[in-house]
């Protein structure tokens, strides 16, 4: 599995900082996407202007539009490519960085950019393809992007490739006034099966000491030939022209609906949102390209149960029985890998929280880690090309797309969904502040899984129909409802971990030189998590209390029980 929380060495060419090579400096310090050619490299030239131009625009026409040969010559061509590359969630786009790959006769340039085309860091040589950001060079690039990207692996969104030819504008007394480069690009991307063509563009640069011709045939260009300008950033266009949108995907459930909408209407969109989620994570996880694309797919089928279970008396119960059975299947084929996903990820806060002499004891916990994950990705990725995962998928969507579900309708299918929600919401609400209260009191301590169970079911119930309440006030709510479940998935977590290195030191082959520096960790770890445990269970009274607010109960109240009528 690939991981950035252990940085591996990689082949990489000598980092060069920019102003190291002249012709490098000159073409990173323009405001342009592409690479300049040979003859433009002045470091003091940058680029004022880019129209776009009409198709089929050759440079020969071109020339002649302005004024023929002996006024505009033809000079080289070369061929260009770049790449840009985010996460599969967007993560770069959300935090306003374009990450993109210029690959230039000297190698291949990485370089950071803003929305409008501006460089924001130094760009570096990297010759290979970016993937774990922990692996690019140590430079300003890396620092930008390490912190958005998190344990989120690089993917290459849209390609751009094409010509660039330059040209050469000439006064009467044969003297280069501006210099033009002609470009014609096209994009490639997964999601098209063939390259699709950009406008052809051109940009004016200037000639120091020709100002007022530089401006003057901008001027031309704007007025006259009333060319549009193009835009400054490459990114945007790219992804228009291969049918792709900045943000198309988020683990973050946002389904809009209308509070009068029928309960099974809105059921179903929800649901539907949720197996696109399912089906868009499943190519990422079968391939192991980072560790959320199954977390996604979890969630998305977490979510999936609790709509089909919580969202009573809705869907047809024949379906509802069916589909909570084959959604288990799926939630149960997934979980081993997840689990020792989790170990791997947690494993650097591992070794930090012991002294550093015996660090190294987790050694041998890693590689046993590793093997186990390896084995359970492969027995993963043979369920997820199965026909039942397949048939689950297309037999869902057959039910949620049809005009009417098979079976008997169910008794609240033709209200509207704010009441049904508000009803849902209301009953798991008091439920949760009943077992809550009990646990506060002194209840056993395994009482605070099934809290945690429930409170999930809330969380899920809110995110579910989030848009037919009034737009802001669930924050407060769901922010209260976070803390709580983040201070009893502390407490749960805790206390699994602990149990799952307690049984995998017993696992250890005692034949191991390493095997009683690894018990001796382990051991440590164990203790460590189990302080932590009692620690979340020590701040669970003042976290349930923030909960149990006297203001939070008149939101809940308010927002839920004077809307969800009962239902019967």
């Amino acid at each position: 599995m690939h991981t950035i929380y252990a940085e591996r060495p990689v082949s990489i060419s000598p980092l060069r900082r920019v102003g190291c090579a002249p012709e490098l400096a000159w073409q990173i310090c323009c405001h342009t996407q592409l690479p300049v050619t040979q003859g433009l490299r002045h470091m003091h030239d940058t680029i004022s202007y880019a129209f776009l131009l009409p198709h089929e625009l050759s440079a020969e026409r071109f020339a002649r539009e302005l004024d023929g040969d002996a006024h505009c010559q033809v000079g080289d061509s070369t061929e260009v490519s770049l790449r840009f590359y985010d996460s599969f969630d967007w993560r770069l786009h959300r935090a306003g960085l374009r990450l993109l790959q210029v690959d230039l006769p000297q190698g291949r340039l990485l370089r950071l950019k803003s929305p409008a085309g501006e460089e924001c860091v130094d760009a570096v040589v990297f010759e290979a393809e970016p993937a774990w950001p922990g692996e690019l060079p140590d430079s300003d690039l890396k620092s930008r992007v390490v912190g958005p990207l998190g344990i989120r692996v690089l993917l290459p969104i849209v390609s751009v490739r094409g010509k660039v030819v330059e040209l050469r504008v000439l006064n009467e007394d044969a003297k280069t006034v501006v210099r033009l480069q002609l470009l014609t690009l096209r994009c490639e991307s997964p999601e098209v099966n063939e390259p699709r063509a950009l406008l052809p563009r051109v940009r004016l640069l200037p000639v120091t000491g020709y100002a007022h011709e530089h401006e003057a045939l901008a001027r031309r260009f704007a007025d006259e030939m009333e060319w549009p300008k193009a835009p400054q950033c490459l990114f945007d266009e790219a992804l228009t022209a291969v049918a792709r949108e900045p943000g198309d995907y988020s683990s973050k459930l946002d389904v809009p609906l209308k509070p009068q909408q029928t309960a099974l209407d809105a059921l179903r969109k929800v649901m539907l949102v949720l197996l696109d989620t399912i089906g868009r994570n499943i190519p990422g996880t079968r391939a192991d390209l980072d560790s959320e694309f199954l977390h996604d797919l979890r969630v998305a089928t977490r979510r999936t149960r609790s709509a089909l279970t919580q969202v009573k008396r809705v869907l047809p119960e024949e379906i509802v029985a069916e589909f909570r059975q084959r959604f288990a299947w799926l939630g149960q084929i997934t979980g081993p890998t997840r689990d020792l996903d989790v170990f791997l990820l947690e494993l650097p806060r591992y070794r930090a929280s012991l002294p550093a002499v015996m660090a190294g004891g987790l050694d041998g916990l890693e590689r046993h880690l590793r093997d186990a994950q390896r084995s359970a990705q492969a027995e993963l990725k043979r369920q997820l090309e199965s026909p039942q995962l397949q048939a689950l998928l297309d037999d869902w969507r057959h039910v949620l797309e049809a005009d009417v579900p098979p079976g008997e309708p169910g008794w609240f299918a033709d209200l509207p969904i704010e009441r049904v929600a508000s009803q849902r919401i209301w009953r798991m609400y008091k439920k949760v502040l009943k077992d809550g209260r009990t646990a506060r009191d002194g209840a056993e301590p395994e009482f605070l899984h099934e809290l945690r169970k429930d409170c999930k079911k809330l969380r899920y119930l809110t995110e579910f129909f989030l848009r037919i309440y009034p737009a802001g006030e669930l924050k407060g709510i769901i922010g209260t409802l976070k803390e709580l479940l983040d201070n009893l998935g502390e407490y749960q977590d805790r206390q699994v971990q602990a149990e799952r290195l307690a049984d995998f030191a017993q696992a250890c082959d005692h034949g191991d030189p390493q095997y009683l520096d690894t018990v001796m960790a382990i051991g440590a770890l164990v203790a460590d998590l189990l302080h932590q445990q009692q620690r979340a269970h020590d701040r669970f009274a003042e976290t349930f209390a923030h909960f149990d607010s006297r203001r939070n109960r008149d939101n809940f109240k308010r927002l839920f029980k004077e809307r969800g009528a009962p239902l019967g």
